[in-house]
């Protein structure tokens, strides 16, 4: 997936592999003259490109690196087993990990944040408010994360609409519901809706970085998104 990703940014491209091979001198290390690529990556390789700047000629792999043992004992040749991509649970499970742990540091500056804006009221600023209402801000900003990290992968097939920042939001509003009576606790009537938008906000946001992590988005679906 992340190779799909690479190439459809260019990141994983012809003039990148060109390069890399001028770089490592790769022809006088092996004395064939093939490389062996994901098949995700051929959105971003010109193999004729790179045959006639390099020499080496590009084969597209199976989708999968634990089929490449067979791939080459076949000769080159690719089942249709091999050419399946597939993006079951199990493969969306494989990358909740990693997106979650790489985002903690944001989680954790958001906490921080809005603590910080908890304590202002109409006296000022207050300690004893922020450390009152730390509680409520950390479930609530961790419940969007989870929401966008977690829960919308998981459920990414499932969800009626095809944009990722409105997975997210109709993810982080659905956990909003299931958890209003919490949310409405001890809080105004605008605090309550403040707290709906900032969750729906947060799990909106956060889907969208599973666009690089998805087999069935596209470049230029993404940026139109992103506007």
């Amino acid at each position: 997936v992340n190779i799909w990703c690479a190439a459809g940014k260019g990141t994983f491209g012809t003039s990148e592999l060109v390069n890399r091979l001028r770089m490592t001198s790769l022809e006088t290390i092996i004395k064939h003259r093939r490389l062996i690529l994901p098949q995700l990556g051929g959105v971003g390789v010109a193999a004729h490109l790179v045959k006639r700047d390099t020499g080496f000629t590009v084969l597209y792999g199976p989708v999968r690196a634990s089929d490449i043992p067979s791939y080459l004992q076949a000769t080159y040749k690719a089942t249709d087993e091999m050419r399946t991509v597939r993006f079951d649970l199990l493969d969306r499970a494989k990358l909740i990990p990693n997106d979650f742990l790489h985002g903690m540091r944001y989680l954790l500056g958001a906490i921080v944040l809005f603590a910080a804006l908890s304590g202002i009221n109409v006296d000022g600023f207050s300690l004893q408010q922020i450390a009152d209402r730390s509680g409520e801000t950390t479930r609530n900003v961790a419940l969007g994360y989870f929401a966008g990290i977690v829960l919308t992968p998981l459920l990414l097939p499932f969800i009626p609409v095809r944009a990722f920042a409105l997975k997210g939001a109709l993810m982080g509003t659905l956990l909003s519901a299931l958890i209003l009576p919490g949310l409405r606790s001890g809080g105004s009537t605008l605090a309550t809706i403040g707290w709906i938008l900032l969750l729906t906000g947060i799990s909106s946001f956060l889907a969208m970085n599973f666009t690089g992590s998805s087999t069935y988005t596209s470049l230029s679906g993404v940026k139109k998104e992103m506007r």
